[in-house]
């Protein structure tokens, strides 16, 4: 998915809050926001929307010489979270299918973005409301079906914090006998998880990285050795809108679990913002 002309403010927010994340002093900020500024003529909407926004963070790195700015936030996410976790176990065990149940705590966990807001995130109170969220989960049994089929699942992760959120599924997917790779970060971006931010959270299942450290999984960043893994894949999971925007178009296996948060993201499924969402690829291959 290409970026649009809606994703530049979204950009140069996303460089405000990762400066005032870095450092308190209030004239970097303002310095790194000149920056930003004059960076703006020059994005390139012909890219996906995580790497157009690459050197807004490149700005902040190399004005603070902060390289993880949301370590103390992801940590607190991960904490929070794992305080919900046995609610979590309670709400799959005592479901009717409980496949579905794991998949559907798993998306409410896409709403820990630090990328799309400006809000703070209230993970308790997403949690509680799993009740009221409007899902749209028409691709799950056609999920479960190639499940059945499939002996390995390769799990895109997104964000510290929803890390926790998606052990529920990951443990379903064990107990249908399924192996699987759970896919992180190199280095820190933005709040995307990283493989000591899965570790935090109790992530029970081999980490892999994927060699990059771009939002999202953008194929020519990641290691050969993640490409090699990713093209024999029969069953991918990925998750957020960063995952939704870089693999969208790709002729993949694939199943994206995401919070639509953005217009761009709502016009390009055809699903209102808020829609919480298990969506299989355009281009799904078999």
């Amino acid at each position: 998915m290409k970026a649009k002309l809606e994703c530049i403010p979204c950009m140069f927010n996303q460089a405000y809050r990762a400066a005032k994340s870095a450092t308190n002093d209030a004239k970097l900020i303002r310095k790194i926001l000149n920056d930003a500024g004059k960076f703006v003529e020059r994005i390139n909407l012909s890219l996906t929307p995580p790497e157009a926004a690459m050197p807004m963070y490149k700005l902040v790195e190399e004005n603070t010489r902060n390289f993880d700015p949301y370590f103390k936030v992801k940590d607190e996410h991960i904490k929070t979270a794992l305080n919900l976790y046995p609610r979590m176990q309670m709400k799959v065990k005592s479901a009717n299918d409980s496949l579905k149940e794991a998949v559907k705590i798993s998306i409410v966990g896409n709403a820990i973005d630090l990328g799309s807001t400006l809000e703070q995130i209230d993970i308790i109170k997403e949690f509680d409301e799993i009740e009221k969220a409007r899902f749209v989960l028409e691709d799950f049994e056609f999920f479960r079906e190639k499940l059945l089929k499939t002996e390995q699942v390769l799990f895109l992760s997104d964000n510290a914090g929803e890390t926790v959120f998606d052990r529920p599924l990951i443990e379903e997917l064990r107990k249908y006998g399924k192996r699987v790779l759970y896919a992180v970060k190199e280095h820190p971006i933005i709040n995307d998880a990283t493989r000591e931010d899965a570790v935090k959270s109790g992530i029970d299942c081999k980490i892999i990285s994927t060699g990059s450290s771009i939002a999202g999984t953008v194929l020519s960043s990641c290691s050969q050795e993640f490409k090699s893994i990713f093209s024999r894949a029969s069953f991918i999971i990925a998750k957020g809108q960063g995952n939704y925007e870089t693999l969208s178009n790709e002729q993949a296996p694939i199943f994206f679990l995401f919070k639509v948060k953005c217009n761009p993201i709502s016009k390009d499924t055809g699903l209102p913002k808020g829609s919480m969402v298990l969506l299989k690829s355009k281009n799904f291959t078999v």
